[in-house]
């Protein structure tokens, strides 16, 4: 029997199969630059670590431009499935939580940060509260609702027939400047403590007793959720640049993690182009017997 009908196919295969293999292998290997001297050998390193920053390049810009959009992450941050998972969670955070708020805050930024943000709180609402009551003139305004009180108490009487009137002006002037003092004086702590103290009592409650969800705050809390993301999304990813993000995790990555993650994606590819090799191999092997 002649060995060279067998024997030129099965070459063939190997040669095939050997000439794709080897190919494979050169998409990642060598994984350094081989010198000889001065001179760089052909073909060092693989192509893959030769052309990291291109394909990175590529890569990011692909993800960023045609699959990773802007208009893509809003239609998905709008979109009914995600409000009901937000809608989900938010209940299943509030509802029958019997966690204390300050607790779940202090586990979240610190018991440092979270005693100067309740600090901070209080300082700011109560010089609101100051300024707006020494702007809208309190001690006057108390004053002129008790000059009426007392007016209509005495509507008819003979305090009022004998001129009451003029008898409570100097009285109810010397009551506003008393007012005014004593706000100047000690309103604004006085303000402080009351604020501090609510403050403390909301940070006591459990969480479920200071939000109960129902459909008008879900409708307020969609509302602002829909105006962050129309308004600040371009604004939020020009500062994120997902194409740098990408591009720099690529370039970062070790170049056998990189060969893994291909490798994982494209694995099955690889062995059939590296099969093919052999097929073809062994069909031209058969050619040849022929001509």
């Amino acid at each position: 029997m002649d060995c060279s009908y067998i024997s030129s196919p099965i070459i063939g295969a190997i040669i095939g199969y050997s000439t794709n293999w080897i190919a494979v292998k050169m998409m990642f290997r060598p994984r350094k630059a081989i010198k000889v001297g001065k001179f760089t050998l052909p073909f060092t390193p693989g192509i893959i670590p030769k052309n990291r920053e291109n394909i990175a390049r590529v890569i990011a810009s692909t993800i960023s431009n045609n699959l990773l959009t802007e208009n893509d992450l809003r239609n998905t941050l709008l979109s009914k499935e995600m409000k009901e998972r937000i809608k989900e969670s938010i209940d299943a955070f509030l509802l029958d939580n019997n966690e204390r708020l300050g607790s779940i805050l202090e586990k979240e930024i610190g018991k440092e940060s979270l005693v100067n943000l309740s600090i901070t709180a209080s300082n700011k609402v109560s010089s609101e509260i100051y300024r707006l009551i020494i702007e809208k003139e309190a001690g006057h305004i108390l004053s002129e609702q008790i000059r009426q009180a007392i007016k209509e108490k005495m509507s008819g009487s003979i305090f009022s027939v004998f001129g009451g009137g003029k008898i409570l002006n100097p009285i109810m002037e010397s009551i506003e400047l008393k007012i005014n003092e004593y706000i100047t004086d000690n309103g604004e702590n006085l303000i402080h403590e009351i604020t501090q103290s609510e403050i403390n009592e909301l940070l006591n409650k459990e969480v479920s007793k200071v939000i109960i969800p129902n459909q008008e705050f879900y409708n307020i809390m969609f509302e602002l959720y829909e105006k962050i993301i129309v308004n600040r999304l371009p604004s939020v990813l020009s500062k994120i640049n997902i194409e740098r993000i990408i591009r720099d995790k690529i370039n970062s990555m070790d170049i056998v993690e990189l060969e893994n993650i291909v490798l994982k994606v494209m694995k099955k590819e690889l062995n059939a182009i590296v099969n093919l090799g052999a097929l073809i191999g062994f069909i031209l092997g058969l050619v040849n017997l022929l001509f």
